[in-house]
């Protein structure tokens, strides 16, 4: 299979979605696509920029703050050091970061239990936004197909990167980055790539999600949920969101006022709970679409009253009620997280109580026999985007069909100055935040 083709066609939706002009316009700028032999079946054709050359580098080194962590378990761990970066390599843009977007990632990986961690010390961090400072060689060694846009210094850019993001300068890769629209803001910028991917992959890449179709949507009112929820509702899905608190419900709401109440759950504080209420809301939903009038018939309920799709980064005591209530049609149940697993605080080898509780939450984590599947006719299945940076492509061409949903820009909860990042992340960790949780960069950072 030729370089950067799609390995399965669960790798991406099956009908692409052609950008429209405006969307083209707003978030793509100008690029170069590196010539492919493959193009995928149906892919919206790309203009090609000319040959006019980016701007080269200063060839000079920079100082610049970082958040760096000398040793995992604790928060203690991470320190505000000073650092210099290296001029730009072949293919990359050294970014003046003006805002640092938080993910759960980012607290797995201090405190240890992220499996892409690198070694200590590392810099922590998924994806920023900032201004070009300076533009390195171009870079001749990228998959065909590759989506590499075209910059001038002081142009405004949002950039994923594999680790490394809580830094007032950051290197990035050209093909990792996309212009900003004028209209948003540098912490709505620093939101976008990361939670969007992620539930754009979930939903499309491997949900499928299509006309129609009722999705389960846990954490709603966060980061990935909130996007989760516009893109069924772009695509014409009906979302059955989850949130934690009535304050959370309001600000989902005011979001999407056209969301009815009742299809809205608040989880309960006891798992066996959670299934009713999921059967609940989609029975409103079958009921206002017109599927079913009676639902206190179980056999109606069965048939109408499902999901399916799931898209869960919460898990724990609440997989089960989703799972229950997932089609025989051939539902899917898509993991991309265990916010249950996340500790309250710190897990210093000293904390055994913390420890201990961590196993209780482990030993009890829900369990899927897979010879089961073929009879129930569902599937489960989980991703982790950071083992799929080497697939540019699919990643490109994924990026392309969520910018052309035209989605509206990222809602931020919270700002920190960029010097208060633990404290930041303390607030991230205990789940009351809604939105885009964003460190914000001054201009003497």
């Amino acid at each position: 299979m030729p370089a950067g083709s799609f390995a399965s066609p669960l790798a991406r939706p099956s009908a692409p979605v052609a950008p429209s002009f405006r969307a083209k316009e707003r978030l793509r700028g100008r690029q170069t696509v590196v010539p492919r032999r493959d193009k995928p079946p149906g892919a919206a054709s790309i203009d090609t920029a000319d040959n006019t050359p980016m701007a080269q580098n200063t060839n000079t080194s920079l100082p610049r703050k970082v958040w760096r962590v000398t040793k995992t378990g604790s928060l203690a761990g991470l320190k505000l050091e000073d650092d210099t970066i290296a001029p730009p390599d072949p293919g990359e843009v050294r970014i003046k970061v003006k805002a640092v977007g938080l993910n759960f990632a980012d607290v797995f990986s201090v405190l240890g239990l992220y499996q892409a961690t690198p070694d200590c010390p590392f810099i922590p961090g998924l994806e920023l936004c900032g201004v070009v400072e300076s533009i390195g060689p171009p870079r001749t060694n990228l998959p065909e197909g590759t989506v590499v846009p075209e910059y001038k210094i002081g142009d405004k850019v949002m950039a994923v990167v594999r680790f490394g993001a809580y830094a007032t300068v950051v290197n990035a890769p050209c093909h990792q980055t996309r212009p900003v629209p004028e209209e948003w803001s540098f912490a709505q910028g620093a939101g976008f790539l990361v939670q969007g991917l992620t539930a754009f992959y979930a939903l499309r890449g491997l949900g499928d999600v299509r006309v129609g179709q009722k999705v389960l949507i846990h954490s709603a009112a966060g980061g990935c949920g909130t996007f989760g929820v516009g893109i069924c509702k772009a695509v014409g899905a009906h979302p059955i969101p989850v949130v934690g608190s009535d304050r959370k419900k309001k600000v989902l709401m005011e979001r999407f006022p056209d969301i009815n109440s009742d299809e809205i759950i608040i989880r309960p504080k006891e798992g066996q709970l959670f299934g009713p209420a999921v059967k609940k809301a989609a029975g409103c939903i079958a009921v206002r679409l017109g599927e079913t009038n009676d639902t206190s018939d179980q056999n109606t309920l069965d048939e109408y009253a499902s999901c399916d799709i799931v898209m869960d980064a919460t898990m724990g005591d609440f997989f089960a009620g989703g799972w229950d209530n997932l089609s025989k049609g051939g539902g899917r149940y898509v993991v991309y997280g265990a916010a249950d697993l996340t500790p309250a605080g710190d897990l210093s080898i000293f904390d055994v109580k913390g420890w201990l509780k961590l196993a209780y939450k482990y030993l009890k984590r829900p369990f899927v026999d897979p010879t089961n599947l073929p009879g129930e006719n569902k599937s489960v299945m989980g991703f982790n985007l950071i083992w799929m940076f080497h697939k540019v492509v699919v990643l490109g061409e994924l990026l392309r069909d969520l910018i052309a949903l035209e989605l509206l820009a990222p809602p931020v909860g919270e700002e920190f100055k960029f010097s208060e990042a633990d404290k930041a992340l303390r607030r991230f960790q205990s789940g009351e935040t809604t939105g885009k949780v964003v460190l914000l960069v001054g201009d003497d950072e």
